[in-house]
């Protein structure tokens, strides 16, 4: 498991790894992105759904006002509303797909996402490259958790959608998306990167990543 991309992808080997772990090396969290916050946040079905509905209420409105006949607007109402079914079912799908073939995992010394729809791929993501993390957390405990890493390490923002922050294309951060319990993950990633800094001694302070609010996400550990 060395490098970052591990193209070739045994989807019922390892358990959502590309490879077996190396000695010493053990497995702290997987888990997979909530279908219904991948569709709302990332895909964004509310908007879209809001849109068509707006639409739905223009074609109503001006129909009546310039007088067109009562099963035209009808006709048109329908039409209307079944492609904006369509755009939201066939977003809403490919969110449950993003579901089903998504396995994100933490170990003691990485972070693995394996991910694609059409064509799984496996990254491997070191501690020893992350630079920091943000976290989002949502109503409910859901949220998601961005991956800043290093400047010399280069990420394809294409390769990695929709398991990436915004639109910040220059400088990708890959975002482990629509977690169900973020602060539960966070609290487990904190754990590691710790221990990850413990062991290397790479620098004398521990990264600081931060919830929206400007909450500190990664506390210093107990004495």
């Amino acid at each position: 498991m060395t490098g970052f991309i591990a193209p070739e992808f045994d989807e019922g080997a390892n358990n959502g790894l590309p490879g077996p772990l190396p000695a010493g090396e053990h497995i702290i969290w997987q888990g997979r992105p909530n279908a219904r916050a991948v569709g709302r946040h990332v895909m964004k079905t509310r908007w879209i759904a809001a849109y068509f509905g707006v639409m739905l209420a223009w074609l109503l409105i001006t129909g009546f006002y310039f007088g067109r006949a009562a099963d035209d607007i009808v006709v048109s109402l329908v039409i209307m509303a079944a492609a904006g079914a369509i755009v939201v079912g066939l977003f809403e799908w490919y969110a449950w797909g993003v579901h089903r073939t998504t396995i994100y995992t933490i170990t003691t010394r990485r972070i693995v996402m394996k991910f694609g729809v059409a064509l799984p791929t496996a990254f491997n993501l070191p501690f020893s490259e992350i630079e920091a993390v943000d976290v989002r957390k949502r109503a409910g405990g859901s949220g998601d958790i961005a991956l800043r890493f290093k400047p010399d390490v280069r990420l394809a923002w294409l390769v990695f959608w929709p398991h990436v922050r915004g639109l910040r294309m220059g400088r990708p951060e890959p975002q482990m998306i629509g977690l169900d319990d973020v602060s539960e993950v966070t609290g487990l990633l904190s754990t590691q990167l710790h221990a990850h800094l413990a062991r290397t001694h790479a620098v004398d302070e521990a990264p600081v990543a931060t919830v929206e609010g400007g909450l500190s996400a990664f506390p210093q550990a107990a004495e």
